[in-house]
């Protein structure tokens, strides 16, 4: 339904700590985005308010939620994003539509 709107490459990496606390990088996952560049003032999951540079828009199929945020990143343009929150965007019959994820 949207997906004429996700054109660009991002990628989903699954971030774990080893025994020693080494972080451990999953192999990538592709998956389509939109990536809207802006800066804006919103609320984490922990309700503190945190500036965002970049609000990820992604099929709502895609491996990131509230529970598996911490650890997740986004790799995008080459760079690696830390997610701050995650929230689903539903049509009128309450249907995710969209995950928009602000870093």
């Amino acid at each position: 339904m949207i997906d004429h709107l996700l054109q660009q490459d991002c990628e989903i990496v699954a971030i774990e700590r080893d025994r020693l606390g080494d972080v451990i990088e999953s192999d990538p996952i592709p998956a389509k985005c939109r990536a809207k560049e802006s800066f804006n003032l919103i609320r984490n999951n922990a309700g503190e308010e945190v500036v965002t540079s970049i609000q990820f828009w992604m099929n709502p199929n895609v491996d990131l939620s509230n529970e598996n945020l911490p650890n997740r990143r986004i790799k995008y343009d080459g760079i690696m994003y830390i997610p701050i929150s995650v929230s689903n965007r539903r049509d009128t019959f309450g249907k995710s539509i969209i995950k928009v994820v602000s870093v």
